[in-house]
This record gives C-alpha cells, structure tokens and sequence, in this order.
C-alpha cells in the first residue's frame, strides 16, 4: 500500500515496475520519492509486511526488487530474495542493509541477490543509477503491444511445453540410472544428519532409537551448526526454534542457501504430556507439519526411511533440473526473456 491506497494485483504491468520491501517507513517513503514520479519516473510499489510482499513476488513480474536484508527481524529478507528469484530469474534483486556484515553479504548472494546496498546517505546515487540502469528503456521505444488475452494464451502455452520438455528430460535420466532407495541410504553409513539444539537432548535420544545407524553430528549453536555445514553435506537437519545465539529460523534459511539438498526441519521440545512440541518440514516458504504432537523421539525415528526419501528425491530432482539448464542454457534464457515481456504487458 503507497499513500493508504489499495494496490490492485491484476493492474496492467510495464517494463518500470520496482518493488520495495521494508520495515521502516521513512526508508519505503524515500524509496518513493527518490525512484517515482519525482525521481526516476518509475512506478514503486513499497509494503512493509513480509506476507503482503511474498504475495506480491508471485503475482507480478518487477524489473526491480529492493529488499531490506532485516525485516521484519535478522535475515528473514533471505526468503523473499529466493522467492524472487525464482519466480522471476530476471528480476534485479538489490539487498538492503543497515550495516555492512560480511556474513549478511555472503547470505544475500548465496539466497540470489545482485548486490548489497548498506543504507546511508552516501551509497543513495549508487542506488539510484544501479536502479536506472536496470529499468532504463533503450531509445525509449512504445512498449509491445498485442491482445492480453492472446498474450496469455501464449504464456500458458510456454509454460506447458517447457514442463513437458522438463518431464521428458526426466523420464530419460531416469532410464539411464539406477538410484539407491531409502532402505539403501538408512544403512549407509555415509548418510549424514545434522541437529542443532542446545544440549544434545534430540541427538542421544534419536541415537539410541536408530541404533546408531547413521552419522549423526550435534551442534549446541545455531552458528556451530552453520559451520559444520558450510564444511561437509548432511542428508537431513534438524533446528530447534530456540537457540542461544541466533532464532532457529535464521539457522533455517542459511542452511536453506548453504544446502538446497538437505531436508531441513525445525522443531520445538515437548514440555510435558498436555504441551507437545512439533516437528515441521521447510519446503520453500512452506512448514509442513511432519509431527503436529511431538512427544517423544520415537515418533520421529520411525518416520526416518521417509526423510530419507525425501531427501533422495530432492536431490534427484536437483540434479534433473541442474543438467536440464546446462543442456538447454541458451533456450531456457531465451524463454526466460520473452517471458518477462509478456509477463508485464498482460
């Protein structure tokens, strides 16, 4: 919302398009007046809320994205950075910052941002030509005209034979390979898991209940736990919500960009009989509850095989898709560009 007026999400897009997301409201303000009409010229469209924006990512298609790094707490700007980027591979992703942190630089560009803006007086003409560079219009052409109703028809078409080209790809290397099951993997004794709790209470007792059948490794911090990551891959992790440095769900999205493999679930401990924790799976911006009661670690070891499915399947996925894009490069990017034009002008 700009000015208390209610923004229509079906309104006509064009190639000027910037999204600004930030907690403070004298930075979206600012944002407005030093890109819109005032400014740039440009059509800023600046929320606050992180819901609001999410929604925002996924419906429009923005040629632009500012997105504070810390809003509305420490490092929950990442999700939105990735929910951007994947949406709209196109779009300029700019992070914001209060203060320059190395590890908020190495989070951002892992997440997919083109750059990290500290937010001082001095770096807002740095932002303003980056901006401008991004949404300046060569020769300042008429935008692309046609039927919207056409248009769309050929997006949806587009889409159509890029997943069923996705599929055949898929079915292919499917043929071609043999994969282990889960059965395989929980006897492996390279399968990895990574618990991040305080005092190693899920850890002993998960340990005890699989019979010491996988590689388990404990971290008492959320940025112990960061670290055995960043040094070795673990099949699953499991955060707990409470941790002495930092909240479990920043723990959550750094290992989402460290590791986009991993199956990565949080969980919070049962107190007693009439207050049970929950244990939830982080699929993108999703939780899945995966235990809604969680009352003893039993419950969890006996869903392991399945975890472990999950994570095969993933990282199977991954693999399709990786090798898709190095086989397909130049018509995945032409698809990628033609969509962008289509997307704004219906």
């Amino acid at each position: 919302m700009i000015g208390g007026a209610a923004i229509d999400p079906k309104q006509v897009l064009g190639p000027k398009q910037v999204l600004v997301f930030d907690g403070d409201d004298k930075v979206r303000r600012g944002m407005v007046q030093l890109l819109g009409s005032e400014g740039l010229g440009l059509s800023v469209t600046a929320v606050a809320e992180l819901s609001f924006a999410r929604d925002l990512s996924q419906e429009r298609t923005f040629a632009v994205a500012l997105i504070d790094l810390d809003s509305p707490e420490r490092l929950s700007g990442l999700e939105l950075v990735r929910l951007v980027r994947q949406h709209s591979p196109l779009t300029a992703v700019f992070v914001l910052s209060a203060q320059k942190t190395f590890e908020g630089a190495v989070l951002a560009m892992r997440a997919g941002a083109n750059d990290l803006i500290i937010k001082t007086p001095d770096q807002l003409e740095y932002l303003k030509h980056r901006v401008s560079e991004v949404c300046a219009v060569p020769g300042d052409q008429p935008a692309f005209g046609g039927d919207p109703v056409v248009l769309s028809e050929i997006l949806a078409v587009q889409e159509e034979f890029l997943h069923r080209l996705m599929d055949v790809s898929r079915h292919l290397a499917e043929r071609e390979s043999e994969e282990p099951t889960a059965g395989d993997l929980l006897l492996d004794p390279s399968a990895r898991v990574l618990i991040v709790e305080p005092d190693g209470w899920l850890q002993a007792q998960l340990t005890n209940s699989l019979e010491g059948e996988l590689l388990i490794r404990g971290a008492a911090s959320g940025g112990h736990g960061l670290d055995l990551a960043s040094s070795g891959k673990f099949q699953i992790a499991f955060v707990c919500d409470r941790l002495p440095d930092l909240p479990g769900r920043t723990v959550v999205s750094a290992l989402k960009s460290q590791s986009p493999d991993t199956i990565i679930l949080i969980f919070s401990r049962p107190i007693d009989a009439q207050h049970p924790g929950r244990i939830d799976v982080i699929e993108g911006s999703r939780e899945i509850p995966l235990i809604p009661e969680f009352h003893d670690p039993r419950q969890l070891a006996e869903r392991f095989e399945e975890l472990l499915e999950a994570f095969h399947k993933k990282s199977r996925e991954r693999r399709y898709l990786v090798a898709f894009r190095k086989q397909n490069y130049d018509l995945l990017r032409r698809y990628a560009e033609i969509k962008q034009k289509l997307s704004t002008r219906t």
